[in-house]
């Protein structure tokens, strides 16, 4: 089974760079550009995986994720992967998630560091 992995990246450009990269990999990648657009395809589509930048709050997704979670029978909400040029509060770094999942990768940001997030995010 496919693994899906939501894109939200206001930058058009890095957007279609991580979805042309993340497809090639064998994933199914849907994105978009803003939080709206996270919480409605967080709700409607059953993600792994979401990336983002720190504009995201992850509070705006906590209650699309848990109706996700429920309606996909006990499946966990999806783990989050921050990309960020700034350091991410709550404990994340560079070679361990925070307390709560989730994971950062700094911009710029290298592919094969990227799938390797990914990959070790969804073991």
């Amino acid at each position: 089974m496919r693994k899906t992995i939501l894109v939200i990246e206001g930058d058009r450009g890095r957007r279609k760079a991580l979805v042309s990269l993340l497809s090639g990999a064998g994933y199914d990648v849907i994105a978009g550009e803003d939080v709206e657009a996270a919480r409605h395809m967080v709700d409607r589509f059953e993600v792994d995986v979401l990336i983002s930048d720190l504009q995201l709050p992850a509070a705006a997704l906590a209650a699309p994720a848990a109706r996700s979670a429920r309606r996909r029978a006990a499946k966990p909400p999806p783990k989050r992967l921050i990309v960020s040029r700034v350091p991410v509060p709550g404990g994340a770094s560079d070679d361990r998630p925070a307390p709560d999942g989730t994971d950062i990768l700094p911009l710029p940001l290298e592919r094969a560091a990227l799938l390797d997030k990914v990959r070790a995010l969804l073991a």
